[in-house]
């Protein structure tokens, strides 16, 4: 066949079918015959993106660009391929041109607003989403994602304003029922915010368990039922939901817990009455199951229901090695990162060398609490004497503070009841509640929030003051 536009059409047909080993064949013969077509360069990027090679397909793009300059859709392509890439500035850069090729671009805007929010360049995000509902007014991922820019603004109201439209046109719109449920959670609703968090399984692309048993929503069961709790989501989410656990115990005759194996012993070791489990050969022998973030919902936890006490026991043994290698005086524990692979962590991270003037604090000797990388002086690295969570507890122990970002070791040393300073952002996640100084999750924990967006500065003097009126 010698007719490129047949060839292109061939192609597009297995594309529909999923079969893109065949479209790229099919396109690639047509892109020999007529080279100098731009759409046929772009749909061979489309297919190359499919296929996973993501650079072949950039190049596709940009030939389409050779010889159709200036062409919007073309842009949008290689801006949504950056995105893929993980490259934000890039993929701003493509939409940007895409914009100045057609100013009425609409899925250059959104996507611009979107790439603009989550760098903190609020003004000219909403401009970019005000662009887009003017010209359709019920855009709802423009609707959706102007909530999340309200809300990290902490215009609350604006932003539940927001979902509850998005809700009000597509009742089953599971990213803005999720949105609305941790919002609700924020601002202290919590039986609207469990029954909103439940859709967070759809609103963030994540598998639900697969399993054969029905799951347990707090309903009175037969007195041989036997529950599977099922983790999820990072370890810090597991740590503070730990708390609900014994409770399954006066509902269940049997109760098996299944983490992942760097907290199996910390858990074993709080709670005896439960299994713990890393691993699991069947779901054999259960009557039903629950995702762990489930819990909460479940239970019909509200505020009122968090006890003050500390939860998670540390192994004596362990405990008493590390009292006995760490030097005596003041011991203050320090996490500044998050996990990289969370698209927040660096909105949440602080930057070590912005801690300086805290860490410049004299009688004060410093642990690092990152694992997987070494801390310059003044900190004192022992994280890679720390396998698990039950190491990690164990060391705590030994601590006068733990000053922390948001991550797992808030969750932990909170858990644990140590004294901790929590780092937070200004628009905080939802489980440290909205203008709030304290935590009802966790009573050692004093919470410094950000008074702006990115100010980072004032959260460093403020826990300066702080150790400088303790020494």
């Amino acid at each position: 066949m010698q007719d490129p536009a047949q060839l292109a059409q061939l192609a597009r047909s297995a594309a529909q079918r999923n079969d893109w080993a065949a479209a790229e064949q099919l396109m690639a013969q047509a892109l020999a015959l007529a080279p100098q077509v731009a759409p046929l360069h772009l749909n061979y990027g489309n297919i190359l993106k499919q296929l996973g090679r993501l650079d072949a397909a950039r190049s596709a793009y940009e030939h389409a660009l050779y010889w159709q300059p200036d062409w919007a859709d073309a842009h949008y392509n290689l801006g949504n391929l950056a995105l893929t890439q993980h490259d934000q500035l890039a993929a701003a850069e493509h939409y940007r041109a895409a914009i100045r090729s057609q100013p009425d671009y609409l899925p250059a805007h959104y996507s611009l607003g979107t790439i603009l929010t989550n760098l903190g360049q609020l003004r000219p995000a909403h401009q970019h989403f005000a662009t887009v509902l003017q010209r359709e007014p019920q855009h709802l991922d423009s609707l959706h994602n102007l909530g999340r820019l309200y809300r990290r603004e902490g215009r609350l109201e604006e932003a539940r304003a927001c979902y509850k439209q998005v809700l009000q046109l597509a009742p089953e719109h599971a990213l803005a029922r999720y949105s609305l449920g941790t919002l609700d959670l924020l601002e202290g609703h919590w039986a609207a915010g469990w029954q909103g968090y439940e859709a967070r399984w759809a609103a963030l692309g994540k598998a639900y368990p697969a399993t054969p048993l029905p799951c347990w929503r707090g309903e009175a069961v037969a007195s041989e039922a036997k529950l599977l709790v099922i983790g999820e989501q990072g370890y810090g989410d597991m740590l503070q939901f730990a708390r609900f656990l014994p409770q399954l115990c006066t509902r269940f005759t049997q109760v098996t817990v299944l983490v992942p194996a760097a907290l199996q012993r910390l858990l074993q070791q709080s709670f005896p009455q439960l299994e713990i489990v890393s691993e699991l050969a069947s779901h054999a022998g259960f009557t039903h199951h629950i995702p762990y973030m489930s819990l909460a919902g479940a239970l019909q936890i509200s505020e009122a229901d968090l006890s003050s006490e500390a939860y998670l026991q540390v192994d004596s043994a362990e405990a008493a090695q590390w009292q006995a290698q760490l030097p005596p005086g003041r011991k203050i524990g320090l996490a500044w990162q998050g996990n990289p692979q969370q698209v927040d962590n660096g909105w949440r991270s602080i930057a070590l060398s912005q801690l300086a003037p805290v860490l410049a604090q004299p009688g004060i000797q410093w642990c690092s609490l990152q694992h997987g990388q070494a801390a310059p002086a003044p900190l004192r690295n022992d994280m890679q004497h720390c396998p698990d969570f039950a190491a990690t507890a164990a060391y705590l122990q030994q601590l006068d503070l733990v000053i922390t970002v948001c991550t797992s070791v808030a969750h932990l040393a909170g858990a644990l009841g140590r004294p901790t300073l929590l780092l937070s952002r200004f628009d905080a996640d939802w489980r440290w509640q909205a203008q709030r100084s304290d935590s009802p999750w966790y009573r050692s924990m004093q919470i410094i929030r950000q008074p702006q967006l990115g100010d980072w500065a004032a959260v460093v003097e403020q826990v300066r003051q702080g150790l400088a009126a303790k020494v």
